[in-house]
């Protein structure tokens, strides 16, 4: 049976944690993939309260958006990886821009929860999400009100052209196969490449799950990306 966590806090604030156990009688459960998306981004603190507390490193990219919505966003999407993990990370910058946890913290302990070493942020306007597992994720969150037919042509399928056209939302049914095709291309390192056209039908071949949700209400799209487990791997709680 599949089990169902459903966790309210951060600051205070309502927001979903989702953590995913499936779990079998008499087997141990076989992975822990874990995300958290929050989209009351105006019910934090003022945005020069929540720079006060990165650290150096992490504030000075907050401070390098020009407007106080990205650095807001910036600072909020650490945050929320560091209430997730229980610790202040430390991470660099791969070839096409997809972070990765470095050893030690930004207070210079240990990396605890070594099991979780891989995560993956995103934000926009309405909302930011933040996935930790014990293999490579990816995550993406976008406003709707992006489609645009030329855009669609160059990164959808004749499958998902057909099926953004059928649908009663054109837009929301858009922008969360856009945020499939970019958790997913997060989830390799690969970042925009011209396979965008099939790359969600090459992925799910190869074990790659996906899993995503439009809320209508806020105005965006959502999607997370993630590896199907063995059964004999171990779980890796924080």
């Amino acid at each position: 049976m599949f089990t169902l966590q459903i966790y309210n806090f951060f600051f205070n604030c309502q927001s979903f944690y989702f953590v995913f156990r499936p779990t079998f009688r008499n087997f141990t459960p076989t992975f822990t993939m874990r995300y958290k998306i929050i989209d009351n981004l105006s019910d934090y603190a003022p945005t020069d309260q929540l720079l006060c507390r990165l650290p150096s490193w992490r504030r000075e990219q907050a401070q390098k958006f020009r407007h106080e919505q990205g650095q807001r966003e910036c600072a909020l999407s650490y945050l929320l990886l560091s209430e997730m993990t229980g610790f202040r990370p430390v991470f660099g910058t791969a070839e096409h821009g997809k972070p990765f946890m470095l050893p030690g913290t930004t207070d210079g302990q240990d990396t605890p929860g070594a099991g979780e070493r891989f995560f993956n942020i995103s934000h926009c306007k309405a909302a930011i999400g933040c996935i930790l597992d014990s293999d490579e994720v990816g995550i993406d969150v976008e406003c709707t009100g992006r489609y645009k037919e030329r855009l669609a042509q160059y990164c959808m399928s004749d499958d998902e052209l057909q099926q953004i056209k059928e649908a009663a939302d054109p837009d929301a049914l858009f922008t969360m196969l856009w945020t499939q095709k970019e958790a997913l291309l997060k989830l390799t390192g690969e970042g925009i490449t011209d396979d965008m056209k099939t790359c969600l039908s090459s992925a799910r071949a190869k074990g790659v799950r996906i899993d995503s949700g439009v809320n209508r209400e806020k105005g965006y799209a959502w999607s997370v990306a993630y590896r199907e487990k063995n059964s004999n791997q171990e779980v890796n709680d924080i």
